[in-house]
């Protein structure tokens, strides 16, 4: 007959039978055991290898972002790190590529096929054989283990199980795919784009992954508080008390967000208040679609030509894309950053920035160049007692042209400068134009797929009294170069004119412009200043060089960038840099190349060449070691500065750091110690410091915690510093028995269930609760529940995950609905007229439809007649034979009664009969 195998889901069509084909099956094997298949499993203390020697434990966990090399495809990754490399799960890893690999045995056997049918895989930890394509070979020590139910591969192995290579970066918690094959995946995003190209859209959008949940606007919320506070004594300023308070919430319908920085001796010293909003489907302000708006404390967006985006009070609004950009401009980048941090700035893993001094309470990087394509920022924020942590944007970066008939439009009118409150401290020097008033408006127009027209207008207070500025540009492209030309004109006459191309051939990205300037025309966007510009030149080159095709491969990340300002007064300033980061053997060393020269009529050149090494190891070990070298080649060679710093990590809670500093040209050396202890409400910390030889010291006591109000119950708790910074999701894990997506009384919580965030993962509590937190601030986040964390391999989300917008100072609440699955099997068979015998039947298309005559499976009877639906949610069903399958075939069957699938997970069974039709 048919004997098709029975599938949850559509299958493809296979020929139906008819009456004449019926004959008598053989009997059927009893159906495996289904309470031990259901049965979840223990988790090992330790991982052994193939041979039994244990190779890393819980503690050598490590939470990784998986990523493609050439992006399009996220998710996250539960690694484990040891002294012989990286180990990633199999299975994870085979879903994430969408290859059928399965993974069983308690990991100990996995088998299935990638990329075609013939190209089979099979691992056998026990027997110590897999088998690739049909050549088999015996595994290799230390290659692969078995762990918690999984199995996991080195890294540098992956390569030959698989035609790819996955390279993990430590540094910052990420994993690399580089397929060598294209994968079915990566064809599906080929063709998306050129959907896109021909919509005249040049930035991958993709479908909305997971199902949007809204957090509601109020009022007025309860703020969410942040507060560090400070005990200090040095011997510049004596003894004394510091505080840092950050509040965040909805206030008018609004966020509304305040900081305030005090000093017992100084009083207000920094202080920040901003109202507004940001949503990237740009459905704010009813017909102007903005984006975001704010006001108070804001941030202007700079023009193509002439005026640089600066911070101050006023107001701003735009429906500019939030996670969007063009290859052409620049990113100004601004964040919280506590008292004592650091925080560095890696541009697709290539460390671009790096800053200890906030600027009122806040980071700044400032014209950060962008590549083609997708970009990911990373900024890994340091503590001053080793803390770490890590936020990711991830910003589409194309050739600047809008679609046919799209406007874009950014708004601002500001006090540079200047905050509301007007706070600063004692040694506050305030900058260039500090206080003085600047407006402008930049428009744009998608004219077709072809062109785009951009266009400016501005107004701002200089030393000559009051001054304005009209820009205008275009936006085009010639095959896979992109080009622009902007022009501006200031009052009194002073013009500049830019012209530039761009392009991305054989993974590299490459942008080059030339700026003419006449009659003092000033451009900050190119000199950050306020003099007066004669030409700007500048390149900028960056990819990845293939070092090694073979084993796992060899790839060195490089930024090289060069530009020459000519100056009205004969002045000129060259500079060039290039940029690495190579992560091998546990540690990543960055390295930064900087040339500056700079020449005046009348003056001898003065060049000066410095290199900067970084080191550190990378994650997974209680140890971590931060090095840094400065060195300064020209106009002679010298070191310039020394640092290393040492931590060390004592149980789950306590961190403890040691670090050394010599500045070589004042001859000045510093060492200090620093402690933090995570309590499970708020942090305690300590650091000290002493120099040599001039004799300095200051020592610190540090308690932070986060006050908010658990959305859930109502009730006020304590937690740790970041609660008002960004946006949060408390998640409310439960047993869903009646099936309806709500938590009604009576249905219990599910403790143990794993969420996760991005590169952050949390277990559900006994209440079934969890909390994520520090998910940013108004761009999509997804939160997704990790099934294979689910106490019952018969229990399944809803949903698998949510999209969220975060915003600072609101706890979203996601109720994940967790359903017992259950199944639902039968016979059919075929009456014969004037006969009592019924005979089974196979290959018959039954279809499960739910009450909205929604078909949710279909799968094929095999040759005995037996049918079964897999994983089938609380309900009502019935069951039919597919109709086109009855009406080819002249066969008659009637619908069965209604089946109704409860919670509790026990099957149901119905049998279906069909007959000749007369």
């Amino acid at each position: 007959m048919f004997g098709a195998k029975a599938a949850s889901g559509p299958v493809a069509e296979a020929p139906a039978p008819t009456p004449a084909q019926i004959q008598a099956p053989p009997p059927r094997a009893a159906p495996p055991d289904k309470a031990q298949a259901k049965a979840p499993r223990a988790p090992a203390d330790h991982a052994p290898s193939a041979k039994g020697a244990p190779l890393f434990d819980y503690d050598d966990e490590l939470v990784l972002q998986m990523r493609t090399e050439k992006g399009g495809f996220e998710d996250t990754v539960i690694a484990y790190g040891t002294r012989a490399g990286v180990y990633l799960p199999l299975g994870a890893l085979a879903r994430f590529l969408d290859l059928p690999i399965r993974v069983s045995d308690e990991g100990h056997f996995a088998s299935g096929w990638f990329l075609a049918e013939n190209r089979t895989l099979s691992v056998d930890l026990r027997q110590g054989k897999i088998a690739v394509a049909g050549k088999e070979r015996a595994t290799e020590t230390g290659e692969a283990t078995a762990f918690d139910g999984e199995l996991y591969v080195r890294a540098d192995r992956v390569a030959t199980l698989l035609p790819l290579e996955a390279r993990a970066d430590l540094r910052d918690q990420s994993l690399v795919i580089r397929t060598h094959e294209p994968f079915p995946f990566e064809q599906r995003l080929a063709r998306e784009a050129a959907r896109e190209r021909l919509a005249g859209r040049h930035h991958n959008q993709g479908p909305q992954r997971w199902p949007r949940e809204e957090t509601p606007w109020l009022a007025a919320s309860v703020p969410s508080a942040e507060a560090e506070l400070r005990a200090v004594s040095d011997d510049q300023r004596g003894t004394r008390g510091q505080a840092d308070l950050r509040l965040a919430g909805d206030l008018a319908w609004m966020t509304a967000q305040a900081y305030a920085s005090l000093d017992s001796a100084e009083g207000l010293v920094a202080a920040r208040v901003e109202m507004g909003r940001r949503d990237p489907d740009g459905q704010l302000l009813g017909p102007l679609r903005a984006t975001g708006f704010a006001l108070g404390d804001v941030a202007s967006m700079p023009m193509a030509i002439g005026l640089r985006g600066v911070s101050g009070r006023g107001v701003a609004v735009t429906n500019a894309p939030i996670e969007q950009t063009s290859v052409f401009d620049t990113l100004d980048l601004r964040g919280p950053l506590l008292a004592g941090y650091e925080v560095e700035l890696y541009r697709n893993g290539i460390l671009v920035g790096s800053t200890a001094k906030p600027v009122n309470g806040q980071y700044e990087f400032l014209a950060v160049p962008v590549d083609f394509g997708l970009n990911v920022l990373r900024l890994v924020f340091y503590g001053p007692q080793g803390q770490r942590r890590a936020e990711v944007r991830r910003i589409s970066v194309g050739d600047g042209r809008l679609s046919p008939g799209q406007f874009v439009y950014s708004l601002a009118a500001l006090q540079n400068g200047s905050s509301v409150l007007g706070a600063h401290g004692a040694a506050f020097q305030p900058g260039q134009d500090y206080g003085r008033w600047r407006a402008g408006a930049q428009l744009g127009w998608g004219i077709n797929p072809a062109l785009t027209v951009l266009g400016g207008l501005a107004w701002f207070d200089g030393d000559a009294g009051r001054n304005y500025l009209a820009s205008l540009g275009l936006r085009t492209g010639i095959g896979p170069v992109a080009l622009r030309a902007d022009a501006g004109i200031e009052k009194g006459g002073a013009y500049g004119i830019t012209l530039g191309g761009g392009a991305r051939v054989l993974g590299l990205s490459f942008t080059a412009a030339h700026s003419e300037y006449r009659r003092g025309f000033v451009d900050e966007v190119q000199a950050l200043s306020a003099q007066p510009l004669r030409a700007v030149s500048e390149a900028e080159l960056s990819g990845q060089l293939v070092l090694s095709h073979r084993g796992n491969g060899l790839t060195l990340p490089l930024a090289a960038r060069w530009r020459m300002v000519d100056h009205l007064d004969g002045q000129r300033d060259v500079t060039a840099s290039l940029r690495s980061s190579l992560a091998r053997g546990g540690v990543l060393v960055s390295s930064a190349w900087e040339l500056t020269s700079t020449s005046a009529p009348g003056m001898a050149t003065s060049r000066q060449l410095l290199a900067s090494f970084d080191l550190a190891t990378l994650s997974g070990s209680r140890w971590q070691v931060r090095a840094g070298l400065g060195t300064r080649v020209l106009p002679r060679p010298a070191f310039a500065s020394a640092a290393v710093e040492v931590n060390r990590r004592i149980g789950e809670q306590t961190l403890v750091a040691a670090t050394a500093s010599h500045a070589f040209d004042n001859h000045q050396t510093q060492l200090g110690v620093s402690a933090i202890r995570r309590l499970p409400r708020l942090t305690i910390g300590f650091d000290a410091a002493v120099g040599f030889p001039d004799r300095s010291y200051a020592a610190m006591v540090r308690l932070g915690f986060s006050i908010g109000r658990n959305p859930l119950d109502g009730r006020l708790f304590l937690a740790r510093p970041g609660l008002a910074s960004s946006g949060a999701v408390m998640v409310d894990a439960f047993r869903d028995n009646n099936g309806n997506g709500r938590h009604d009384d009576g249905e219990p919580a599910l403790p143990g269930a794993a969420f996760t965030s991005g590169a952050d993962v949390v277990q559900s509590d006994r209440h079934g609760q969890a909390f994520l937190g520090q998910l940013g601030s108004g761009t999509r986040t997804s939160v997704q529940v990790d099934i294979d964390s689910l106490p019952d391999i018969a229990l399944a989300p809803v949903t698998r995950g949510v999209e969220v917008v975060p915003r600072p100072g609101r706890i979203h609440v996601s109720h994940f609905a967790i359903q017992a699955l259950s199944e639902i099997e039968g016979t059919a068979r075929f009456a014969s007229a004037g006969s009592r015998r019924r005979r089974e039947v196979s290959g018959l298309a039954v279809q499960l439809v739910d009450a909205k005559g929604t078909v949710v499976a279909q799968v094929r009877s095999e040759a005995d007649g037996f049918y079964l639906f897999e994983q089938v949610r609380p309900g009502t069903y019935h069951l039919r034979v597919d109709p086109d399958q009855v009406r080819r075939y002249g066969l008659v069957a009637q619908d069965s009664t209604a089946i109704t699938v409860t919670g509790d997970g026990r099957g149901a069974r119905r049998d279906l009969e069909v007959s000749a039709a007369h």
